[in-house]
């Protein structure tokens, strides 16, 4: 079943003030020792500390690998796409691609900005959760 796409038009993906609060509630609704587990579990997830490649793959997930692409990866294998003579993704699915890409770590940027711990600890639940994985930078 295909997602429904969002318009081009709209200008963000996420409501970052909805997640910031989102966020913040949940954690605030923790108590201190599970947000000691979850951060010593977010810690241990991440041999060598959550560095800049897990973020970078975190936010990829998200923007990129959990956006509009899964649309065009999903169906069926077809022989032409063996053909590297033919082109796979048409100019517009490529724009759309982009543009909810940009738009989307845009948001996250301003987010990492806004609230720092907040976002560092969705980047690493998101990281977990659909980067396991992913190629990590070698220590």
């Amino acid at each position: 079943m295909k997602r429904k796409r969002k318009s081009p038009g709209a200008r963000s993906i996420i409501d970052i003030d909805r997640v910031a609060r989102d966020l913040a509630e949940l954690w605030e609704r923790l108590p201190r020792g599970e947000r000691a587990d979850m951060d010593r579990s977010l810690s241990a997830a991440y041999p060598g500390g959550f560095n800049a490649r897990d973020e970078a793959n975190a936010l990829i997930a998200m923007a990129v690998r959990n956006g509009p692409i899964e649309d065009l990866h999903a169906g069926k294998h077809s022989p032409l796409l063996d053909d590297p003579d033919l082109s796979r993704i048409t100019d517009a699915e490529m724009k759309a691609l982009m543009i909810h890409a940009t738009r989307m770590l845009a948001d996250l940027l301003r987010l990492r900005d806004r609230e720092p711990e907040l976002y560092r600890r969705w980047m690493q639940s998101y990281g977990i959760a659909f980067c396991k994985g992913w190629e990590r930078e070698r220590e």
